[in-house]
């Protein structure tokens, strides 16, 4: 077995022997650390645990080198320690596969790849303070309150793939909630808000896959630089998100809102200001004990994608004297409106759950064109107790190469084993 192998087991064996708990959303809210009961002596340590391994099967594909199975893990521990009442560190020790634009961690060939392409990073670290019931105050590398299906998209691939799209971690900065109206007449309502930079400290980058797995399109390998670019990415912290959250209304049982802005500063690089916005719902009818249904949408913009980079295009012209082709290059300007959109429907009768979602990454470009991709994800599955659930599905996908430009069709079948549990 590779080190990265022997590295993805032994993280299993860290995970699994934890206490057993219901299960849980995909990224769990950090442990909540602080004692309810009087005379609890300080540190005080905990953890949460949300670990899944995942296999997509893709039996056929217009792009052979798509076709093949691919194992990896996907998750997070979590962990907070106490040092007072209302004073915490908090961390996040999160894995998922390293890929080249895939949520599955590369291309198999037609093979099996697993967990020599997985990274283990340290996604969040930072103080947290709260000086009221109804502020939280933190400080240090966070993950920007920008969208929420990341971590809470029910299905196999679909918070996986969100997650590739538009989570803002590795962020180094200040943050904080606050509880601006609790009222049972109206419900809770949160407004976060954040001020931060990318993360180029040594802390970023994998632990686990080395340079040599990859080519040099795998992310997560290395720490971050400021040569990498990009919108966000200058040192300095004029970089923002304004979130909004409200949930418990009584007029409307079983809904919850989220609505967000984001703001990257020009990049060190020459790069663009880049906006984003995030509006997500979910709503959750319960017809009796037993039986629930779940409806779910998210719609996620970014505009100046990528800070509107200067890109080379191919130019031709006809030699006057000559009356042949030439060939040669031009540098413009790259303008990308991207958008990402998830619907979604889950109904649950005691531990079986069934769940339908698509999802659509669209990108309006300038120039090279690239046709919208879509995915169709059903599956079912079912808790098995002691924190182990079990889910298995089909995915049908409409892709497009970002580079090419070419489409295709697949179709795969999914398996999700996951743990949650807390120490």
């Amino acid at each position: 077995m590779t080190r990265a192998g022997l590295a993805a087991a032994a993280l299993i064996a860290f995970t699994l022997p934890a206490a057993a708990q219901t299960a849980a959303t995909l990224t769990q809210p950090l442990p909540e650390v602080t004692p309810q009961a009087a005379g609890v002596r300080f540190p005080q340590f905990s953890a949460e645990i949300d670990m899944s391994m995942i296999g997509v099967g893709t039996t056929t594909a217009t792009d052979q080198a798509r076709t093949g199975t691919s194992v990896f893990l996907f998750g997070e521990v979590a962990m907070g320690l106490a040092l007072t009442e209302n004073f915490s560190i908090q961390g996040v020790l999160a894995t998922e596969p390293v890929g080249e634009g895939d949520s599955t961690g590369g291309f198999p060939d037609g093979g099996l790849i697993g967990f020599q392409r997985q990274a283990l990073f340290l996604e969040q670290l930072y103080a947290e303070f709260k000086p009221a019931d109804t502020l939280v105050l933190q400080g240090g590398i966070l993950v920007a309150p920008f969208g929420r299906g990341y971590h809470d998209f029910p299905g196999i691939l679909t918070a996986v793939r969100a997650h590739e799209v538009y989570l803002v971690d590795q962020s180094l900065g200040a943050a904080g909630t606050w509880t601006y109206l609790s009222d049972p007449r109206f419900g809770e309502h949160d407004i976060s808000a954040a001020v931060f930079t990318l993360d180029r400290s040594f802390l970023t980058g994998t632990y686990v896959t080395s340079r040599r797995c990859c080519s040099e399109r795998y992310e997560r390998y290395n720490r971050n630089t400021a040569a990498q670019g990009g919108p966000g990415n200058n040192g300095t912290f004029n970089n923002g998100v304004v979130a909004l959250d409200g949930d418990r209304i009584p007029f409307l049982p079983g809904f919850s809102y989220h609505l967000a802005v984001m703001s990257l500063a020009p990049g060190s690089d020459g790069t663009a200001r880049e906006w984003g916005y995030a509006a997500g719902a979910r709503y959750e009818h319960r017809w009796n004990r037993d039986q629930a249904t779940l409806l779910f949408a998210e719609g996620v913009q970014f505009r100046n994608a990528g800070g509107r980079p200067r890109v080379d295009i191919e130019t031709s012209s006809i030699d006057a004297d000559t009356g042949e082709e030439i060939a040669g290059t031009a540098e413009t300007t790259l303008s990308d409106r991207v958008t990402f959109t998830t619907l979604g429907i889950q109904h649950r009768l005691g531990r079986w759950r069934a769940t339908a979602a698509w999802q659509q990454l669209r990108r309006k470009r300038s120039i090279d064109a690239v046709p919208a991709e879509n995915w169709y994800e059903a599956s079912v599955g079912r808790e098995l107790g002691s924190g182990f659930s079990l889910d298995l599905g089909y995915q049908y996908a409409r892709y497009a190469d970002e580079e090419t430009g070419s489409r295709g069709t697949s179709h795969s079948l999914l398996a999700r084993l996951r743990y949650t549990g807390s120490l």
